[in-house]
């Protein structure tokens, strides 16, 4: 075999390293297989679901729900260094020995199958050192019954919609407050066509300023009637 081979759970699309006993879903033909001892699967998010399955059955079964507990069932003291493997997998999933996790949540199973598939097989080629692309496990889970939660799109409160329509209606007022003030300079342009600039400015400068004022006075009065509405 040679050196470069990837490892045995790996060409088997077995990542967990699963021996042969369930009749587990995605399993290759009988006569396509070659591996007395460990499944082999079809695709790899075959081998990532049977991880999930296997820890999803170890809660729902034997309410086994922390790393610890699944590793000891999974890895037994007789066949493996368990407490290496426990070591192992809360390091790379960040998540202590004895916290209760829901095998069920993806958040939760998400970081405890990659672990398993990390310390099964060793480093990948891939960044962060994994073997699979995101959507491997993805679709591993989803086929586990296991997906994201989607928060629901919030509703928006009465206030907030009564704030919305008052601001579109405020920005209407404020237009069609704007539009003489538009007009206004339009005229003082076409009125002081050939003036000296500095009595053109002062003429728009007055203008303005007198337009000024009476929005300042529409605007006092409106607030006013605003005040005293029920």
């Amino acid at each position: 075999m040679a050196t470069n081979s990837p490892p045995r759970g790996i060409r088997n699309n077995n990542p967990g390293n699963i021996r042969w006993k369930d009749p587990w879903q995605g399993l290759l033909p009988k006569d396509q297989r070659t591996d007395p001892d460990f499944c082999q699967y079809a695709a790899p998010a075959w081998g990532v679901r049977a991880i999930a399955g296997t820890l999803i059955t170890y809660q729902d079964k034997y309410g086994i729900n922390t790393i610890r507990a699944a590793i000891s069932r999974w890895a037994p003291p007789e066949e493996n260094d368990t407490e290496a493997y426990i070591a192992a997998v809360c390091a790379s999933s960040k998540i202590e020995a004895e916290a209760p996790l829901r095998m069920h949540d993806f958040v939760a199973l998400m970081p405890l199958v990659r672990a398993i598939v990390r310390h099964e097989n060793g480093a990948g080629p891939r960044a962060g050192g994994e073997w699979y692309e995101d959507a491997v496990y993805d679709e591993g889970l989803r086929m586990a019954g296991v997906v994201p939660d989607i928060p629901p799109i919030p509703k928006p409160s009465p206030i907030a919609v009564a704030v919305t329509t008052g601001g579109v209606a405020a920005v209407v007022q404020g237009f069609t407050q704007v539009q003489p003030v538009l007009q206004a300079v339009s005229q003082v342009n076409a009125t002081t066509s050939g003036w000296p600039a500095w009595l053109q400015i002062a003429a728009a400068t007055l203008v303005l300023v007198s337009l000024g004022a009476s929005a300042y006075a529409w605007w006092r009065q409106r607030r006013r009637t605003k005040a005293v509405q029920p």
